[in-house]
């Protein structure tokens, strides 16, 4: 292996972990996402399951009833912006681990390509280095006389 190639290993391990980074950041903003996706739903949840009672009802319960609305009203719109983050943070790493993965399958591909080189210029200079043979059907001519 000459330097070339073993600088082309070095870089395929380090563009491995790269990758690697950046599939687990995707998946952590993936799971943010979802936890405040879940948490919006539960929300909704509880507002459309907030009913109120048919008939003669409590001041005080009517009250705090509505409070509650209010509320979880508030808290969803609360909840807007950070899933707007979250989705646009998703979207970033998604873009972060789709590049990483190109460089990663580019450092293999110029590996591959020095990893060829190399064994070809092996092969030439094995070649070269080999002592010459004569042709089989050769005539030597002996001094002074006829072959």
């Amino acid at each position: 292996m000459n330097a070339r190639t073993a600088r082309r290993k070095r870089i395929i391990r380090v563009r491995t972990v790269e990758h690697q980074l950046a599939e687990a950041n995707l998946a952590r903003a993936n799971g943010e996402l979802a936890s405040l996706v879940e948490l919006a739903k539960r929300l909704e949840t509880l507002r459309v399951d907030l009913a109120m009672a048919k008939g003669a009802v409590a001041g005080r319960a009517l009250n705090s009833v509505g409070e509650l609305a209010m509320r979880l009203d508030i808290a969803q719109e609360n909840l807007t912006a950070p899933l707007m983050s979250a989705s646009a943070r998703r979207d970033h790493m998604g873009a972060l681990a789709q590049s990483a993965m190109v460089r990663e399958e580019s450092a293999v591909r110029l590996y591959e390509r020095s990893r060829k080189s190399a064994e070809q210029e092996m092969e030439r200079r094995s070649d070269a280095n080999r002592p010459h043979r004569r042709r089989a059907m050769s005539l030597r001519l002996i001094d002074g006389g006829e072959a």
